[in-house]
């Protein structure tokens, strides 16, 4: 099964999802402002 590794772009937060559940939930960013969420962006595809 295919998995993508997303990646906080603001505090480097990694998670791994299958292709088919799609993007991590947002959840809440520790490095930003206030109660701002992650900025998840795809780091590599993996096998």
């Amino acid at each position: 099964m295919k998995r993508i590794e997303y990646i906080c772009s603001y505090c480097g937060k990694k998670e791994i999802k299958p292709v088919s559940l799609g993007r991590p939930q947002p959840g809440r960013c520790p490095r930003k402002q206030g109660d701002k969420p992650h900025s998840w962006r795809k780091n590599r595809t993996l096998s």
